[in-house]
């Protein structure tokens, strides 16, 4: 896991153009479905953090999200290569943000999916507990719909639906990590 580097970004428009085509295959209209350009990936970084995942050497896939008033993480896009899916690496990428939005502070993460992206929304559930916004969602997450609502921007486009989850707090084995490498000095 790295984030994005200039020598990725050839990989990450042919991953864009692979998943694209398979939403295509599976019934997604080419309006829904646009790759992005090595334009749209720069523009991308500027408001962005990218993490990208590497197996052996070559680009399985990429998280790009950012941290949202009032401390909401916001992931933009989670895109994994048709050839890497089901492999571990999508919850992987999911995982690696909660470490860094947890280590920012953030207790909650939105996303929005297409309302037919049946796949897509059960890995959100299964991976992170992603469920429906709904007037439910703690705090945070409904100040930050009203946020952009009050902005006018939109929450989502035509079809699609955002969904949140909580922020798992760190692993226990992480933190029994750090314990006896303190030095003492005697």
């Amino acid at each position: 896991m790295t984030g994005l580097q200039e020598a990725q970004l050839p990989a990450l428009v042919a991953l864009e153009q692979a998943c694209a085509a398979m939403s295509r295959e599976g019934g997604a209209g080419t309006e829904e479905v646009e790759a992005r350009t090595l334009a749209d990936f720069a523009a991308l970084t500027r408001r962005h953090d990218v993490r990208v995942a590497e197996v052996d050497g070559e680009v399985a896939g990429y998280l790009a999200w950012r941290d949202e008033a009032p401390g909401v993480a916001v992931i933009e896009e989670l895109s994994v290569h048709p050839d890497h899916q089901r492999c571990g690496i999508g919850g992987r990428l999911l995982a690696e943000l909660q470490e860094r939005a947890r280590e920012l502070g953030m207790e909650q993460i939105v996303v929005r999916s297409g309302e037919s992206a049946s796949s897509a929304q059960a890995f959100y559930k299964k991976k992170g507990g992603f469920a429906p916004l709904g007037d439910d969602a703690p705090a945070r997450v409904r100040a930050w719909r009203s946020e952009r609502e009050a902005a006018g921007a939109p929450l989502t486009r035509s079809g699609e639906v955002v969904l949140w989850a909580a922020i798992p707090p760190q692993p226990a084995e992480a933190l029994d990590e750090g314990e006896g490498d303190e030095i003492s000095e005697g």
